[in-house]
């Protein structure tokens, strides 16, 4: 990176007073900075390693903006100070957010800056506007190259990080998954995670994720994180737009489901979570990871869209059917008869059916659920009276509230497809109420 601005020679000898004089203060200032930068942003100096590194690198940026204002240099064309690339590098390996380090870069920017304005006032000759453009243009210019630099070594090291880390742990996953692990103990140590509790396996995809957008997948995981930050947690890529995490709930699952549930929904991330059941040691971890991934297959089907989060629970009678894609069309079919035809008009009766049942026919309680007007209800109502009242009041309550989930989670999987040249209506041999 080479800096945009024109340095004016007759304004560096002008720079250079002003870091002559800055010099002196020099180990205080750093000082200060770095005192400053831990208590306003302790994510940044956790630990002796961190504060030793945050250290070195306020120093290395101090002396080489010094140096240049005195040299009369670009220290935008220099290498960058090592140890500030040691900082980032630790920071991305701590899994610090890198938004956290830049903004620091911005405060130190801040701080150099009115250094130089205050040593420079009163100083005759030196308050030329090109004399503090060139002074400003170069801490400017600097911080502009530390922070891509750092930025890059970074985002490198993390990219590695996830990258070993996620393969070794995906291994090690799948071999207790399909049961190839020879060493179970020797796996869980691996692994770090305890396998003789509850697990509860918790998938997220987001649809507008794509592959290597490590932060978004990171915001996932921070979150779940958060949600239950006391409880163990593992977690595994399940698609390049998916990542299933494992969690020990042990005895306190209905509150982790409430806290999940209220995180998920206020969430701006787009995404979708499905939840399995709870299930005790290995063959728990497996038990609920399957009832997850099969959450997730029907969520991909679901007309209309499913919210943000479902649990197996839920939908259990419908997630645990046949997979015979074909023994259920056959089942919708028989059952619904022309209200499976797969059209958009009957999925909007269908799916008004499906809830006006679910809310014991009353149409308000209806109309709120689907967030409708009373009298859209009532109309859609009477169109399904109108045209398949006989299939409704001539189907068993279990049965046909089964084949309306059916087609609510399977969508165009199973449905008929519509006829070319025959209406609907002409199917219809009469009108029967509901």
């Amino acid at each position: 990176m080479s800096s945009i601005f024109v340095w004016p020679g007759g304004s560096d000898a002008a720079a250079e007073r002003i870091a002559s004089r800055v010099l002196p203060r020099r180990e205080q200032f750093i000082a200060d900075l770095f005192a400053a930068t831990v208590k306003g942003m302790p994510e940044l100096a956790k630990d002796d390693t961190e504060r030793t590194l945050l250290y070195a690198s306020i120093a290395e940026n101090t002396v080489v903006l010094i140096n240049a204002l005195q040299a009369g240099t670009d220290p935008s064309t220099g290498t960058p100070p090592p140890g500030a690339l040691a900082y980032a590098k630790e920071l991305a390996r701590k899994g610090v957010s890198l938004a956290s380090l830049l903004r620091a870069y911005r405060i130190g920017q801040a701080e150099f800056t009115t250094l130089c304005l205050e040593t420079a006032s009163g100083m005759e000759g030196v308050d030329h506007l090109a004399t503090l453009q060139v002074m400003v243009g170069k801490v400017a210019a600097f911080i502009d190259y530390i922070c891509e630099e750092a930025a890059r070594v970074y985002e490198t090291e993390r990219e590695r990080l996830v990258s070993t880390r996620s393969g070794l742990t995906q291994h090690l996953i799948r071999s207790l998954l399909d049961g190839t692990a020879e060493d179970v103990a020797a796996t869980q140590r691996a692994l770090g995670y305890e396998l003789d509790g509850t697990h509860l396996a918790v998938d997220v995809a987001l649809p507008s994720a794509r592959p290597g957008q490590i932060s978004r997948f990171d915001e996932t995981r921070q979150l779940l994180a958060s949600t239950w930050p006391r409880a163990p947690k593992i977690s595994m890529p399940t698609g390049e737009s998916s990542v299933c995490t494992w969690i020990t709930v042990d005895d306190e699952l209905p509150q982790f489901l409430s806290r999940l549930s209220s995180v998920v929904t206020s969430s701006p991330l787009p995404m979708q979570v499905v939840v399995g059941l709870p299930g005790q040691g290995v063959e728990g971890f497996r038990r609920t990871y399957r009832q997850a991934t099969r959450l997730r297959a029907l969520a991909a089907s679901a007309e209309p869209a499913p919210p943000k989060i479902v649990t197996f629970r839920e939908v259990a009678p419908i997630a645990m059917l046949t997979e015979d894609i074909g023994d259920l069309t056959d089942f919708v079919a028989d059952t619904l008869g022309p209200l499976a035809v797969d059209t958009v008009r009957t999925a909007e009766l269908r799916e008004t059916l499906r809830v006006y049942l679910s809310c014991h026919r009353s149409p308000a309680a209806t109309a709120e659920k689907m967030s409708l007007h009373r009298n859209t209800v009532r109309y859609r109502i009477q169109q399904i009276t109108d045209e398949f009242g006989y299939v409704v009041d001539g189907t068993e309550p279990y049965v046909l509230v089964s084949a309306l989930e059916i087609c609510r989670w399977y969508g165009h999987t199973i449905l008929t497809p519509p006829p070319r040249c025959r209406s609907q209506t002409s199917l219809s041999p009469g009108r029967k109420s509901l």
